[in-house]
């Protein structure tokens, strides 16, 4: 509860919007757009640097992560169709699809609140949905082509780019997801929430590379890899939104039952699975050779453990999302205290250098070898 000397104003869904879609001056349009082209290609340029750096797996790596731009021979490719792969990927259609409907049927019976809530209940199915798409296209091919043969056709790279293109393409939708956590859980001004269409320009340029072959590997599998590092921005921006705030405690609420705000409904549980399920998946980039290089597990058997993980964390983002869509739905509108936007004011600078710093490193790197 704020003290009498804080000033409470009412948070409008417009107060935490910007005014670039209709007054921004070019002057500001210009360093987004030039932003947005900075992120897309250093971050494509550190996704393919980083497995070759990480401590112990080099050679693992270079081994595992042979560029193949769609074309695959019989030494090096290694493509799994064993039930086991197909099958949990079909698994994962399903439970992702059932999430996604779950997001948008999460509603409540006030017109109002369900308008505010649409567009997180639209970003989230709709990231949800690219898991489907992806993991469909994905069982479809490891169950269809069977030889090395019919990997080197039009009709694989389609489904292929289907697979790993929504994969790439899921920035997009996280960074939306994200924008909308801040309007409606965020603490105002402590994250930069900039034009809507940035996060769509990102996933529209890792979309494009994945289809041109920049994100291809001999292991087709690699691909997934290397297209979800992409994402680590949008990740730690969605994580950023949720987790820069001072949260009320659940045991000390004095508000009437159904005039809690959006904020009050959101349980610890639901938070913590948010946190966890966004960030989980980073152990996979470094696990993926060393399962396949160091261990005798089958490909099917490393598939299957992969694809359970997946099960885990994007349930995890998917449970989670079901929560905040429901929480803005059924929550009043947010108010906010004068002394939060100071409290904090560091939020931009500390997810800024989340994300600028592992590009500060490969910069480095790319230094050292060019004047050694």
């Amino acid at each position: 509860m704020c003290s009498p000397s804080e000033t409470i104003t009412p948070i409008k869904v417009s107060d935490c919007e910007t005014n670039y879609d209709s007054s921004a001056s070019w002057t500001t349009t210009l360093k987004y757009v030039l932003s947005a082209a900075f992120l897309s290609v250093s971050v494509l340029e550190f996704s393919l640097w980083f497995p070759f750096v990480l401590p112990g797996l080099t050679s693992a790596a270079a081994k595992t992560y042979i560029p193949a731009f769609f074309v695959y021979d019989d030494e090096h490719t290694k493509f799994d169709n064993t039930p086991w792969t197909y099958n949990t990927d079909y698994l994962l259609t399903i439970v992702m699809s059932i999430l996604a409907i779950q997001c948008i049927l999460a509603r409540s019976d006030n017109d109002q609140k369900n308008q505010r809530s649409l567009r997180l209940r639209l970003y989230s199915a709709s990231l949800l949905i690219c898991y489907a798409i992806s993991t469909l296209a994905g069982a479809w091919a490891h169950q269809h082509f069977l030889s090395v043969e019919s990997l080197n056709t039009s009709r694989f790279r389609m489904f292929w780019f289907v697979c790993v293109g929504n994969v790439s393409f899921a920035s997009c939708y996280m960074g939306l997801i994200g924008r909308e956590v801040q309007r409606h859980f965020g603490v105002s001004g402590a994250m930069h929430m900039g034009p809507w269409w940035f996060w769509p320009a990102y996933g529209c340029y890792m979309s494009l590379t994945c289809g041109l072959g920049y994100i291809s590997f001999k292991r087709p599998a690699c691909d997934i890899f290397i297209a979800g590092c992409t994402q680590f921005p949008s990740t730690f921006y969605c994580l950023g939104a949720l987790g820069i705030r001072k949260w009320p405690q659940q045991n000390s609420k004095k508000v009437a039952v159904g005039k809690e705000t959006s904020i009050e409904l959101v349980s610890p549980m639901y938070r913590a699975m948010y946190y966890i399920g966004f960030i989980s998946n980073a152990p996979l980039l470094p696990v993926y050779p060393i399962l396949v290089q160091y261990t005798d597990m089958t490909l099917g058997g490393v598939n299957t453990f992969l694809h359970t993980w997946l099960l885990l964390a994007w349930g995890m983002q998917g449970i989670s999302l079901v929560h905040l869509c429901k929480a803005v739905s059924n929550g009043e509108r947010r108010v906010g205290a004068a002394t939060e936007k100071q409290q904090y004011s560091g939020g931009p600078a500390l997810i800024y250098s989340i994300i600028l710093a592992p590009l500060a490193l490969m910069a480095a790197d790319y230094a050292r070898i060019s004047f050694s």
